[in-house]
């Protein structure tokens, strides 16, 4: 009998468990699986002989379950049901209400020297992910990929990510299974349901991925800056969080070209500046920057969230490659072409342009024209961004926001809330350090009164008058400025009313 119809006739024996490894014996080849979290499991099989041997990783205890019946294994934690069944030893996942996750829809086969087998992709289910491209959509959906970096992000509430290395063959183009060609049979797969919680769960297993190179070109080019912007946020979605942009390449390039790579390079938290130097508004960015990139080694999120990645229940999303948030607060639409404009969706809710202070309301899609780098903040959000000897806490009302600014030096966070209630306001800062701030909300008529208990603050005429504890309105742009000096330790309450 040939050795693929051998192993398309494996059947599951029994399962034994030992503590968060379950080891499967087949009557032909191996198989184990092991729980990393309620919500994640590695997943190893081979065909004929043993297991290769595999590093023990030291993981907190997961509670599971292990039922059987003649035909099928289920093991169930408290996030998830795992089915397998006997014969042919085929996955199928759910989550605890029973909607389904993933299904094995055929058993795994040799293919040369390599595995192939098909999974079932659910009826308008998208994918992302597979690594750097400079795909221009970054939807996977009808697409066939080749890749090195084998993870794969489903909106049906799942990742996947296929260990050891190699190049791996995703077909995707069939409307209700896709394949895997792969070196092995050794994956891990994610419930999220969301795309963050699926890169929570990835970053548990893999904390640090290697940095890689944007761009490998040698002359720079509209189109080259256009395909290395495309290259970081398919990377991102990809958990490829650690891109190096290189500006170098662009110091002979023409003066638009240049500032419009200087605008994107200097959002990339490992930029090399060379003699084009980064943007100013980068160097407000730096504890922005810090916040985020501690976010990045604790959670494993990208500097740079895809669209999809922020909004995963809008469909529209996936639709626009070239615009992103940076963190949670800004939306960002690098212009990559020299017409100096270009449209731009805006996500639901409402946003201000940080250049010209006007707000719009999402979902909608416009137009801009400017030598700037458009940049919007989205209601609720508190952007810190830095100025010569202070930090200015831009606040964005009417939802209530929140910032946690990291002080590497300490380590610790200094923290800054805002929570409107009607014709009230409350701002408030939690500092680690002695700092100066400055409150600028945003979009709001001139107090009736600045202060907190018996303390009020003074109002001055213009804002290069500002002093600890003083005011200013901007009639013009109707943002209120604050400031205050905070002490290491103390929290700064300012109430606000009208």
């Amino acid at each position: 009998m040939p050795f693929q119809a051998l192993a398309a006739a494996a059947t599951l024996l029994a399962v034994a468990p030992h503590g968060n490894r379950v080891e499967l014996k087949l009557d032909r080849g191996a198989a184990a699986l092991e729980w990393v979290s309620p919500n994640a499991f590695r997943f190893q099989r081979v065909l004929e002989g043993a297991l290769p041997k595999t590093e023990a990783v030291d993981r907190e205890a997961v509670s599971f379950q292990v039922s059987e019946t003649p035909s099928a294994v289920t093991l169930r934690t408290r996030a998830l049901e795992l089915t397998i069944r006997k014969v042919g030893v085929l996955l199928r996942l759910r989550d605890r209400q029973g909607a389904p996750l993933v299904e094995d829809l055929t058993e795994p086969r040799a293919q040369g020297t390599e595995v192939a087998w098909e999974r079932r992709a659910a009826p308008g289910s998208e994918f992302y992910g597979l690594g750097p491209r400079d795909d221009e959509a970054l939807g996977l959906r009808g697409h066939s990929v080749r890749t090195e970096r084998p993870f794969l992000v489903s909106t049906a509430g799942y990742g996947e990510y296929h260990a050891g290395g190699g190049v791996f063959h995703f077909d995707l183009t069939a409307a209700d299974h896709y394949r895997v060609q792969a070196p092995r049979i050794d994956y891990y797969l994610y419930y999220g349901p969301t795309p963050k919680e699926i890169f929570e769960e990835h970053h548990a297993v893999e904390d640090s991925p290697a940095p890689w190179m944007v761009s490998n070109e040698r002359f720079p080019s509209w189109t080259g800056l256009r395909a290395s912007m495309l290259r970081i946020l398919q990377g991102a979605m990809s958990a490829a969080t650690t891109p190096i942009f290189d500006l170098g390449m662009y110091a002979a390039a023409p003066d638009e070209l240049k500032q419009r790579a200087r605008q994107i390079g200097s959002l990339v938290a490992r930029v090399t500046p060379g003699a084009v130097g980064t943007s100013g508004f980068r160097g407000q960015l730096d504890t922005f920057f810090g916040s985020y990139v501690a976010e990045l080694q604790d959670r494993g999120f990208p500097v740079w969230h895809p669209l999809p990645f922020q909004f995963p229940n809008d469909p529209d999303a996936a639709r626009y490659a070239d615009e992103f948030l940076l963190g949670d607060e800004m939306l960002i639409a690098p212009i990559v072409d020299p017409s100096g404009k270009r449209g731009v969706w805006i996500p639901r809710g409402i946003w201000t342009n940080l250049e010209t202070n006007e707000a719009v309301r999402g979902p909608a899609t416009i137009t801009v024209a400017t030598q700037s780098l458009p940049v919007w903040a989205r209601t609720g959000a508190i952007v810190p961004l830095d100025s010569r000897g202070s930090i200015g806490l831009h606040y964005f009302p009417k939802a209530a926001g929140e910032f946690f600014l990291l002080e590497s030096d300490i380590p610790d966070y200094s923290q800054a809330h805002a929570a409107p209630a009607l014709d009230f306001m409350r701002l408030e800062i939690e500092s680690k350090k002695e700092r100066d701030y400055q409150w600028v909300v945003h979009h709001v008529e001139r107090p009736a009164g600045v202060g907190f208990e018996d303390t009020k603050y003074r109002e001055v005429a213009r804002q290069a008058d500002l002093q600890d504890r003083s005011w200013w309105w901007d009639p013009a742009l109707k943002n209120l400025h604050i400031r205050a000096r905070v002490k290491a330790g103390q929290d700064s309450i300012v109430n606000l009313n009208w």
